[in-house]
């Protein structure tokens, strides 16, 4: 009867010890960095894209703009998955003197979602910019036609004509995710 006590003892002893061991390497594991998702892309180049539809809205952009320029390349849409208005705000930054191309930093404000500033390089004239938004889902979708078309870009690199689409003509559809991730931040 002792025997059968103290190895009772010992059995409680081990399964008690595994059992925090277990929740000790559960607990570490939740404390290294997670790998992190593949970067989504916002933005897409549409070559050729001038002549081709309606536009709505025309800017001027210059290079490394201050907020104080006068000029605003800010285009404001009805969200198409929410009840909120979103925000284009394309900057001219820097050219790229050995293919003759810009490059524009754009912000995207989802309202109710997120701000995303990404950049996109080797632009020339009459090139289609496009944006993706999420859907109600966190899915990107982009829409039948780019957001605006850099209609003009001077010789140096440092003012662009920027024609906006109509955003009502815009159709959204899914973009096929290489990853199957979401793009609303958790």
């Amino acid at each position: 009867m002792k025997r059968l006590a103290i190895l009772t003892l010992i059995v409680i002893v081990i399964a008690t010890s595994l059992l925090l061991i277990r929740l000790h390497l559960n607990a570490f594991s939740s404390l290294k960095p997670k790998a992190s998702p593949v970067p989504l892309n916002h933005l897409a180049r549409t070559p050729n894209s001038a002549y081709k539809y309606d536009l709505c809205v025309e800017a001027y952009a210059f290079a490394h703009a201050l907020p104080t320029n006068p000029f605003k390349t800010n285009y404001t849409f009805h969200d198409p998955f929410r009840n909120a208005s979103d925000t284009i705000i394309p900057l001219l930054m820097d050219q790229n003197k050995s293919d003759d191309t810009v490059s524009f930093k754009v912000t995207i404000i989802v309202n109710q979602v997120a701000t995303y500033t990404e950049s996109i390089s080797h632009v020339v004239a009459l090139d289609g910019i496009s944006i993706m938004l999420p859907d109600k889902t966190g899915h990107l979708q982009q829409a039948s036609e780019p957001q605006f078309i850099v209609s003009y870009l001077d010789s140096g690199g440092i003012a662009a004509v920027l024609d906006y689409t109509c955003s009502q003509e815009w159709h959204w559809a899914a973009v096929p995710a290489k990853s199957g991730a979401s793009i609303i931040p958790t």
